[in-house]
């Protein structure tokens, strides 16, 4: 509870920083983040003097349990949010029809978040207040973690790096692409997984060359490698995984392979506060590229998670952010030739006080490890 008390201070200040009366958060995840209600339809009004939750019949007994200390108003189901929300702005003193109202000012509203038409039957009701779009404002809070985020994330790594193992371990060259999916999700739920963090992309032989593969009836018969991206969510918070079982080795395999563990071992090496996040980036990037597979790099090397898979910061070409302690983020070089196949090698890596540390480092990645002969 102390930790969701903490960060709604902390956006309270810049609330007041940006000259705002108030802010509405609508972004379930955002919600949650400052919160701790995992429930959908939900809103938080920030004000100076306090937070109300703002959910439907449906959440009452959930908001008890989840956010005991937190004021809430649950909205009658025969009536709007906007018009539950009116009512708890309030119109400018001396209003028609208002005795005892606040008076109005800016309202910050989450311009990712809120729809024009939400914000057109909101307005419909608060007139006199003045909307003003806000960009990242939670957001940016979330890109560094907290120690219980960390211990979160350190767990869905954990249950992640387990199911595939156990994977490893009943691999059969009559299993499919499909099987080898329903396995491994399976497993992370057995082992305490809410749920997957995203579609899992199993893919074998010439279509591990697409990136966000989706699993087919394929078997494992025949194929030189198996590409594995996967993970596992524990509270909210996810984990994004990716390695190449070696079925079939070859000397180009092996090659491409070395590529990009080289690539990912020097981005990683190079991460600490103060580096810039295009840059190291670029670090994998060039090491790809001097080998002559620079082309057959196309995405980006890394991404922040957390509530999100996808978060902000990112190691891309065109992010300048600044790497802090506390920021966990996704190393995963690739590279992906059309008709032969594709390798990707992926961990997730906090960004420490004196440089980082990489959560899935019990997760085998060598080369001969990954050889899985069936």
């Amino acid at each position: 509870m102390k930790n969701f008390l903490e960060r709604r201070n902390k956006i309270r200040r810049i609330v007041k920083s940006q000259k705002l009366d108030a802010l509405l958060v609508t972004n379930p995840l955002n919600v949650r983040y400052l919160t701790g209600f995992s429930g959908t339809a939900s809103s938080l009004l920030v004000k100076p003097d306090g937070d109300i939750l703002l959910s439907d019949p449906r959440f009452t007994i959930q908001i008890e349990e989840e956010c005991p200390d937190l004021d809430a108003v649950i909205r009658p189901r025969s009536e709007s949010t906007s018009k539950t929300l009116a009512k708890l702005l309030g119109s400018p003193s001396g209003a028609k029809g208002q005795k005892h109202s606040p008076t109005a000012g800016k309202l910050g509203i989450e311009a990712d978040s809120v729809t024009i038409g939400q914000q057109e039957r909101l307005f419909q009701h608060i007139p006199h207040w003045q909307s003003v779009p806000t960009k990242n404002v939670v957001e940016e809070l979330r890109q560094i973690k907290d120690k219980d985020e960390i211990a979160k994330i350190r767990r869905a790594v954990g249950i992640a790096g387990q199911a595939f193992q156990y994977v490893r371990e009943n691999l059969q060259p009559s299993l499919s692409e499909i099987d080898i999916c329903i396995m491994l999700e399976h497993k992370m739920r057995l082992l305490g997984a809410e749920e997957k963090s995203f579609p899992s992309i199993i893919a074998a032989g010439p279509r591990a060359a697409l990136p966000h593969a989706n699993p087919t009836p394929q078997i494992l018969k025949n194929q030189s490698h198996l590409l594995f991206d996967w993970g596992a969510v524990i509270e909210g918070y996810m984990s994004d995984l990716t390695r190449v079982l070696i079925l079939s080795p070859n000397k180009k395999l092996q090659k491409v392979y070395e590529t990009v563990l080289q690539a990912q071992a020097a981005a990683i090496a190079a991460i600490k506060p103060g580096m810039i996040c295009e840059e190291i980036d670029a670090i994998a990037r060039n090491i790809i590229a001097d080998a002559g597979f620079g082309k057959h790099f196309g995405h980006g090397l890394g991404h922040g998670i957390g509530l999100r898979v996808h978060e902000e910061p990112r190691f891309a070409p065109s992010d300048k952010t600044e790497l802090k302690a506390g920021m966990i983020l996704t190393v995963e070089p690739g590279i992906y030739l059309k008709g032969w196949g594709g390798v990707r090698i992926e961990d997730d890596v906090l960004v420490t006080k004196t440089g980082c540390e990489v959560l899935s480092r019990d997760v085998p990645k060598a080369f001969d490890d990954m050889c899985s002969m069936l």
